[in-house]
């Protein structure tokens, strides 16, 4: 079952371009820049060689223990995929393992099975809707949320 909404993603060309219009023009806020590598993306992607950094990001007059909703990735490899542009939606879920085989016995496509973060915080999985469109479910396993891709 969907607890709720946890954010929608943009893939940029260029990342301190794009901080300066979502910061200085949008007037959101940064809440967390991080770049991720190994095996953790790689096994979340199913791609090998992996450098993302990924910025959460949220509105100026967002309360500060709400949970950002909107996330910037650049991809430093390989370069350009997925393409600029959307990338995905992400939802949490109470029990990410029983989603997975739920949804999987409607038909639903993932890329790999429920892996958990390297902080132990979340596990993860991305899955298709019908038009292709990626969506990424997560777990909270402890308490600290929205520190996942």
């Amino acid at each position: 079952m969907i607890k709720n909404f946890r954010h929608v993603c943009l893939v940029v060309n260029n990342l301190e371009g794009s901080l300066k219009f979502y910061k200085d023009i949008i007037g959101l806020k940064v809440f967390k820049k991080l770049t991720v590598e190994g095996e953790y993306p790689e096994t979340a992607f199913n791609i090998k060689g992996i450098k993302l950094t990924y910025v959460k990001m949220h509105s100026a007059n967002q309360a500060k223990d709400s949970p950002p909703i909107f996330e910037l990735h650049y991809w430093e490899n390989p370069r350009m995929l997925p393409k600029v542009g959307y990338n995905h939606i992400s939802f949490t879920v109470e029990d990410i393992d029983y989603e997975y085989k739920r949804l999987s016995k409607l038909g639903v496509k993932f890329i790999s099975k429920p892996i958990t973060a390297p902080d132990n915080n979340t596990k993860i999985c991305f899955g298709y809707d019908p038009d292709k469109n990626l969506i990424e479910f997560v777990e909270e396993i402890k308490c600290c949320p929205q520190d996942t891709l």
